[in-house]
């Protein structure tokens, strides 16, 4: 059975991942794509669908004879995952990770730190998501005078078009099915395994250095993760929250509620310091005896003036620090978790590393997520250049004019990583994820029309037009054409940005991104000199906008709505003023959210995409609070002037993320458990556009 979803580190190489558990089981792992067939498939089935586990023999045993304890981390601005396992007295350090040197490697180290470990190693290579057993040969190697060599050995199992070489130290027995080994490391003492996957039909590549690897590796990450300069190491005045939102932010200086009752409580902390001072005996140690003495005034007086120094005592300002500071490392991490997620052969983004990972546990919301969606590419290309990630705006921009070229009434929400348009949906034969069905590869919602993705692109490239990024040959002709194609297409229906499985409606978040996008035209034209006819796309706007304030707002209950003359509110709805159509602080807006908490926010404070009490998104009951939709309304609070709750809000998410600050789409708050397709890329995203709000 695999692991809880938060119980996941996600390994990546820029071109595909894997996710490995707490438990030191890989579970997940497609090669050489992140939308390949599953190498190992364990995640959505049982061992015999393909993992690879490398742990304690004592933690792997159904009664551990020792006690069992691990510590992970990722090493500081990397994928590269440190697991330190304790067994007893005795400990070892596992590190894993992809090199970024080429080809498609898992590399992994286990490194005996005190005493000694008993490892135990299995490895059971599948392809086709576990349905295909390969043919697995053992070959000994030679060293360079052609004598045996057992340091060389190595097993290569194939299949059809696909191939694995697994190098080791130690090399695991077994049948055709699964090897398996134990082996023990000494405090001192490494072994090193590598599993590269290869076309069978070429040669097996060459075993990895580790020590070379590791380091690139790692350079590699950190080079990347250096172009971000944090504010605080910048010697020009950063941008508040405010400034950036052009809203008054009148609560900017709002503790939270956690915050304001730290700082309450410190005359009462002091005063029964003091208290028990006054009337307690005092253990005093002098040389090796230990005496019961009471306090003399002189050491009373003392001993009051240190428990009364106001340094001993956390301050509104430190908790600001403390918490700005685990802001700044959230938003770096998610920035290494697009890095991770955009692929350098295609410079797709991919939504998530996984297929079919429920959003309610047994559920059947369970979705192909290793596409790229045109609003999460689009939306990541703002954050990427933002944080000084040219190169990476720079290829998700061409792989948009690459996927958009053909005709522009044909543009889809969803493409594969070339930028193909494969519709084609099919259930796989796995038992799914703690038995969750069906077991999706492949996205349907392909060949539906979404304003909102034609919206979000031309919102995007109007953004970079502002950042000085000059239009080419193919980016402002495709964008033109997408313009004149949107003109035919206000007013018409679609299933949100949500893909609901329910009947298409005139969605209100659909239509305003379509305002947006007219809205784009017409300022290339007239502020940037850009060719195309902004009278016609100005007109276009004027209309949508019309409609907007008169179908999409309800008059009776003074806020927008989801759909054109409906009642209801959805998540979508706040990204209305992302994209300038009302201001943060417009009545209407404050009242909309207003509305979205009486009808669709958890008792915790997250919020649903949408209230599906009447299942009309073609599925019975409501999913869990999601990620994305909660990042928002923190955006939204904290410009709005509401920074207290939007902070209140932003440590509830980092709290549900897992110990490595990776989210999946939704949070489980009856089971404590993260549930959907894991890391989810738009909820990364969405979190660095709530720490930008804050101005840090």
């Amino acid at each position: 059975m695999a692991s809880f979803i938060e119980d996941y580190a996600l390994l990546s190489d820029m071109n595909t991942g894997a996710l490995v558990s707490r438990a030191g089981s890989i579970d997940w792992f497609c090669a050489p794509r992140f939308d390949s067939r599953a190498v190992f498939a364990a995640l959505l089935g049982e061992r015999e669908h393909g993992r690879w586990l490398l742990a304690p023999l004592e933690s792997v045993n159904p009664a551990p004879v020792e006690e069992v304890r691990t510590e992970r981390s990722y090493r500081e601005n990397t994928f590269i995952l440190q697991t330190v396992w304790f067994v007893g007295d005795a400990s070892v350090r596992v590190t894993e990770f992809m090199p970024l040197s080429g080809g498609t490697t898992i590399v992994r180290n286990v490194e005996g730190l005190t005493g000694e470990v008993t490892m135990y190693h299995e490895l059971a290579m599948r392809f086709d998501y576990g349905k295909t057993v390969p043919w697995v040969t053992r070959y000994e190697g030679t060293s360079s005078d052609g004598s045996p060599d057992p340091d060389a050995a190595m097993l290569v199992g194939m299949a059809g078009p696909h191939a694995l070489v697994f190098h080791g130290d130690s090399v695991p027995e077994g049948d055709p099915e699964s090897k398996a080994e134990t082996f023990t490391v000494s405090a001192g003492q490494s072994y090193t395994f590598a599993l590269s996957y290869f076309a069978s039909n070429h040669n097996p590549p060459a075993p990895v250095d580790y020590a070379t690897a590791l380091t690139y590796t790692q350079d590699q990450w950190s080079e990347w993760s250096d172009l971000y300069t944090a504010p605080e190491e910048e010697t020009e005045p950063q941008a508040t929250g405010a400034d950036m939102a052009g809203a008054d932010m009148t609560g900017a200086d709002t503790a939270s509620p956690e915050e304001i009752s730290a700082v309450r409580s410190v005359p009462e902390f002091q005063e029964d310091a003091t208290e028990s001072l006054k009337t307690s005996s005092i253990l005093l140690e002098s040389g090796s005896n230990t005496s019961s003495l009471e306090v003399d005034e002189e050491t009373y007086r003392e001993l009051a003036q240190t428990a009364a120094t106001p340094l001993a005592v956390p301050t509104e300002e430190s908790h600001r620090e403390e918490a700005d500071a685990r802001y700044r490392e959230a938003r770096l991490r998610s920035l290494l978790v697009l890095r991770a997620l955009i692929s350098r052969e295609t410079g797709a983004l991919v939504a998530s590393a996984t297929t079919s990972l429920p959003e309610v546990i047994g559920g059947k919301r369970n979705h192909d997520f290793r596409f790229t969606w045109l609003r999460d590419v689009a939306m990541a290309m703002d954050v990427t250049l933002t944080h000084g990630h040219e190169r990476e705006t720079a290829q998700l921009r061409n792989w948009i004019l690459r996927a958009l070229a053909n005709n522009p009434r044909q543009i889809h929400a969803v493409y594969g990583l070339a930028g193909e348009k494969d519709d084609m949906e099919r259930r796989l034969a796995l038992p799914g994820y703690e038995g969750s069905q069906p077991v999706r590869s492949g996205n349907g919602s392909g060949d539906q029309f979404q304003g909102d993705a034609l919206g979000q692109v031309l919102v995007t490239f109007a953004n970079l037009r502002e950042q000085g990024v000059a239009e080419d040959h193919l980016s402002w002709p495709i964008q033109k054409a997408l313009l004149n194609a949107a003109t035919e297409r206000i007013g018409e229906t679609d299933r949100s940005m949500w893909e609901i499985y329910g009947e298409p409606s005139t969605y209100t978040h659909s239509q305003a991104m379509l305002w947006a996008a007219f809205d784009a035209g017409v300022s290339a034209v007239r502020d940037y000199g850009m060719d195309g006819d902004a009278t016609t796309w100005e007109a276009c706007r004027d209309t949508v906008a019309e409609d907007i304030l008169t179908r999409g707002y309800n008059e009776a209950l003074g806020c927008f709505v989801s759909t054109y003359g409906g009642s209801s509110v959805d998540a979508s709805l706040l990204q209305l003023p992302q994209i300038g159509l009302v201001a943060w602080d417009d009545p209407r807006m404050l009242a909309t959210v207003k509305r979205i908490e009486e009808t669709i926010q958890h008792a915790s404070g997250m919020i649903y995409r949408y209230d599906n009490s009447d299942s009309h998104d073609g599925f019975e009951g409501q999913d869990n609070p999601h990620f994305i939709s909660t990042l928002w309304l923190a955006e939204q609070y904290i410009r709005s002037g509401r920074e207290a709750d939007g902070r209140a809000l932003l440590n509830l998410v980092l709290d549900c993320a897992n110990d490595l600050g990776l989210m999946s789409s939704e949070y489980d708050f009856a089971h404590e458990r993260l549930t959907g397709n894991f890391p989810q890329a738009l909820a990364h995203i969405s979190l660095i556009r709530v720490v930008e709000a804050l101005g840090l």
